[in-house]
């Protein structure tokens, strides 16, 4: 004979299938949370990468890429900068757009984070933060990509080195005269060209350039010799670049 189920069974059975319920939702609110966290730290990185370089890009190991920062000699003003070209941008300069390939069919896709709300840029202080789903209050929770350490690391570096002539040998006030440095670089969205004559002995020096790569020319003219050189330098974070040794190959100091 068969027998029934009881209500106090039944009741049982459904408070067991709640609790396995409960545990399912908590655990599926639990993965969907770090995917959005994951998802938005990888968003993060990139519009990082975007803004200052990805410095493990490198060809013959040279850093090639330094982003809008290289470029401009400056940060962006927004975010939608590293999609769409900005006014205050001179078009030689920007070589973007500086977002992958993904963001930039959407240019304002990346603008938002894995909770459906806009990132925070705040240039100022070199971060780009995501509330992850909280609010301003709730800053246990932000998300924060911190873009470099300093202002200086990124537009104050050193850029130095030496003149000589074929031989070695260093100018003397009337040779150091007679050349002339031009270092070609951009600062808040302008191309700089800015020459200077080397000290007596052949060294020059300049300050506040932005990190990136940058054209860098010496020319050394007289009545009888004419030489010039042409370097790509590479301008790194808080290390500039020092030493660069400009040799020319026709002239001679001594003459």
């Amino acid at each position: 004979m068969a027998k029934g189920v009881t209500l106090l069974e039944l009741l049982i059975v459904m408070v067991i299938i709640g609790i396995l319920a409960s545990a399912a939702v908590k655990t599926w609110d639990v993965t969907l949370e770090r995917q959005r966290i994951e998802e938005t730290m990888k968003e993060l990185e990139e519009i990082g990468r975007a803004i200052v370089g990805d410095e493990r890009l490198t060809y013959m190991g040279t850093r090639i890429d330094f982003g809008f920062v290289g470029d401009c000699g400056m940060l962006p003003l927004y975010l939608i900068d590293l999609a769409i070209k900005p006014d205050y941008v001179d078009s030689l300069l920007w070589k973007g757009p500086y977002v992958t390939p993904v963001f930039a069919e959407n240019p304002r896709n990346f603008l938002i984070d894995a909770w459906g709300d806009s990132y925070k840029y705040y240039p100022e202080s070199l971060i780009i933060r995501s509330f992850a789903g909280g609010s301003e209050m709730s800053y246990q929770k932000w998300l924060t990509k911190k873009l470099a350490n300093s202002f200086s690391d990124l537009f104050n570096n050193e850029v130095s080195g030496i003149v000589c002539d074929a031989f070695g040998n260093l100018p003397d006030s009337v040779k150091a005269n007679n050349i002339l440095i031009t270092l070609f670089h951009p600062r808040e969205g302008r191309l700089i060209i800015d020459s200077i004559h080397p000290r007596v002995g052949g060294n020059f020096i300049y300050s506040g350039v932005a990190i990136g790569k940058k054209r860098l020319v010496c020319v050394y003219r007289d009545t009888l010799q004419y030489d010039s050189i042409e370097r790509i330098i590479t301008v790194y974070p808080r290390i500039g670049v020092k030493y660069i040794e400009l040799k020319f190959s026709r002239v001679n100091f001594q003459e």
